[in-house]
C-alpha cells in the first residue's frame, strides 16, 4: 500500500516538473516559450482555415483557439471590420482574447503575434495591446520583447506582462487589441509559471526519500 502511495507522489511530482515546458504548432516563427504551463493558439486565420473555414459570424460570437494542445480562451471581435481574408484577418478593429481558465501559479503572459500592421507602415499609429484582468479595467500595456520585420506580410510581433507583483490568485485576464488596417494570421498566449529554485527541488527529493524511508519501515 505505501509503494503504491509513494509511486504514485513520484509519477505526480515529475509530470508537475515535466509540465513546466509547453511545446506549440501555431506557427513556425513562433518560439516554444519556456516554462508555459497552457497557451492558446489561432492559426490560419482566414477564410481558406482547415478543416472548416473561419466566418466573421463565428469572429463576432467568439473563436476558441485551434491549434492542437490549447485551452479554452477565446478570440471575439468586438468592432470594427475586421473579417477572413485569402492571407488572414483583414481590415481594423477591436479584437479580444479572454481566458476563464487560468493556472494558479502563473506570473507572466506572453504574446506572439503574425501581423502586417499597414497603419505603423504609414506612419500612423500602431496597433496596441493591453491586459486586465480578474473582470478588472487594468489595462496594463505589454512589454514588446521582440520585434522582426520581415519585409512582407508575416511580421513577428511577441510582447510580456510581468504579472509577479500582483498578490491577488489571477482567475481569468482579457486581452484588449486595438489595430488600424492591418492583417494578421496568427496569434498565440502563453501562461507562464515560475521555475522552482533548485533547493525547492532538492527540497521535493528529500521529502520523498523521507516517505520512502517511512514506508520501509512500516512494512519491516
Amino acid at each position: 500500500m505505501q509503494t503504491t502511495s509513494l509511486r504514485l507522489l513520484v509519477g505526480a511530482s515529475l509530470f508537475a516538473i515535466a509540465g513546466l515546458a509547453q511545446a506549440n504548432a501555431t506557427h513556425d516563427t513562433f518560439i516554444d516559450v519556456a516554462n508555459s504551463v497552457s497557451f492558446d493558439g489561432w492559426n490560419q486565420l482566414n477564410r481558406g482555415r482547415l478543416p472548416a473555414a473561419l466566418t466573421l459570424d463565428e469572429l463576432k460570437a467568439g473563436t476558441v483557439a485551434n491549434v492542437a494542445g490549447s485551452g479554452d480562451a477565446a478570440l471575439t471581435l468586438l468592432s470594427g471590420s475586421y473579417y477572413p481574408a485569402g492571407f488572414g484577418l483583414y481590415g481594423n478593429g477591436n479584437l479580444t482574447f479572454t481566458d476563464n481558465t487560468v493556472a494558479s501559479n502563473i506570473t507572466s503572459l506572453v504574446f506572439q503575434g503574425i501581423i502586417n500592421d499597414f497603419d505603423a507602415s504609414f506612419g500612423a499609429t500602431p496597433f496596441s495591446l493591453s491586459l486586465s484582468y480578474n473582470g478588472g479595467n487594468q489595462a496594463l500595456a505589454g512589454t514588446l520583447v521582440q520585434f522582426t520585420d520581415t519585409g512582407t506580410a508575416a511580421d513577428y510581433y511577441q510582447y510580456s506582462w510581468d504579472l509577479s507583483s500582483v498578490s491577488a490568485p489571477i482567475t481569468s485576464y482579457t486581452l484588449n487589441f486595438n489595430i488600424g488596417f492591418s492583417q494578421s494570421l496568427a496569434f498565440q498566449i502563453d501562461q507562464v509559471a515560475a521555475v522552482p529554485e533548485p533547493s525547492s527541488y532538492a527540497m521535493l527529493m528529500l521529502g520523498l526519500g523521507a516517505v520512502g524511508f517511512a514506508a520501509r519501515r512500516r512494512k519491516a
